[in-house]
């Protein structure tokens, strides 16, 4: 896993905050959907995205913060 916290992780320094933006206007249905195609699409990007998202403490309520991340399944979304 990339410990990289400048944003050039995962998709990107500004995509990695756009797929952030889009999240936070979306249900938690379709959170969850969004997520689960990020994750089958392109999982190592998805991976690292989600890292970053935990260590900055970005989208909380979905992944958790670094003192309490989120374990999920994506499979099962």
């Amino acid at each position: 896993m990339v410990t990289i916290l400048d944003g050039s992780c995962g998709f990107g320094e500004w995509d990695n905050l756009l797929h952030v933006r889009r999240l936070k206007k979306l249900n938690l249905k379709d959170q969850k959907n969004y997520i689960k195609h990020l994750w089958a699409e392109f999982p190592e990007e998805y991976s690292e995205w989600k890292a970053w998202c935990v260590r900055l403490n970005r989208l909380p309520n979905l992944f958790g913060t670094r003192d309490n991340p989120i374990s999920i399944d994506e499979s099962n979304l």
